[in-house]
């Protein structure tokens, strides 16, 4: 397990991220104090399709990939890939819906997580978040949009 972050390098952290660039000092601060640390290992899921959401996390370091359930094999099949800086859960947390994929790590990975409540609030809080995070959305969007073309 690797040791845990001081605050100011979890705000040096996020700063690097594109989720929170642009955001002040001071809003890096507030989301760094609501963030998590997590360790998983190599192998661990993430998430599960279908299930609850109910955390949203971003990938500090390490890879994972992103599953979906395919009926002709009855297994799962690869439809993307995450490093670091990446997102995974924030759509349960924005619409309250199950999980929409299964995600997997590939390598250990180191995890900031934010749970529903501290979301919201960020959400309400921070117009700058907001705009990234949909950014981040758009581009997914798009991305999937060339896979399935």
């Amino acid at each position: 397990m690797s040791k845990r972050l001081r605050r100011e390098e979890k705000i040096e952290l996020l700063a690097k991220l594109p989720l929170f660039e642009n955001c002040t000092k001071r809003e890096l601060g507030s989301i760094a104090a609501i963030m998590v640390e997590a360790d998983k290992p190599r192998g661990s899921f993430l998430t599960r399709e279908g299930q609850d959401g109910g955390l949203m996390f971003v990938i500090v370091r390490g890879e994972a990939e992103v599953l979906a359930h395919d009926d002709s094999t009855e297994g799962h099949r690869v439809i993307g890939h995450l490093d670091t800086g990446d997102v995974v859960g924030e759509l349960s947390l924005i619409d309250g819906r199950a999980r929409s994929a299964t995600v997997r790590a590939v390598t250990d990975v180191r995890l900031l997580e934010i749970v529903q409540d501290d979301f919201q609030a960020l959400v309400t809080s921070s117009p700058k978040f907001v705009r990234n995070l949909l950014r981040a959305l758009s581009l997914r969007v798009r991305e999937m949009d060339t896979l399935t073309s």
